[in-house]
């Protein structure tokens, strides 16, 4: 599974919904989406132990390096720093998604209140 593209595709779905002018059950659209929230936080959390154990990696690689400069070492260094990057990446697409999935969530309650 793709995960930013099921991202997308329940976003996608919440959007729709929040435009739609009908009476939803928007108590079941609630607890669809903070079903998603659950399932994605524990996503994010898997990633940022990951991320933090590359970041922890890199930092020992590089302050071996300093104490001695062995080719295998630095490689591995390199290694860690390219694998690092994407799950940096990866990981703020996470946070940042699950931030605005948070308001929708907001934009959902303001639906219940007025129906």
């Amino acid at each position: 599974m793709h995960i930013k593209k099921y991202m997308k595709e329940h976003e996608s779905y919440i959007k729709e919904q929040l435009l739609k002018d009908g009476r939803q059950d928007w108590n079941r659209i609630k607890e669809k989406h903070e079903r998603m929230i659950k399932h994605m936080q524990h996503e994010r959390l898997i990633h940022l132990i990951v991320t933090l154990a590359f970041g922890l990696f890199l930092l020992i690689t590089f302050v071996s390096t300093l104490t001695k400069a062995y080719t295998l070492i630095m490689i591995l260094m390199g290694l860690f720093f390219v694998l690092l990057v994407p799950y940096l990446t990866h990981y703020f697409y996470l946070e940042n998604t699950i931030q605005h999935w948070y308001q929708l969530m907001d934009e959902i309650e303001k639906k219940i209140k007025k129906f």
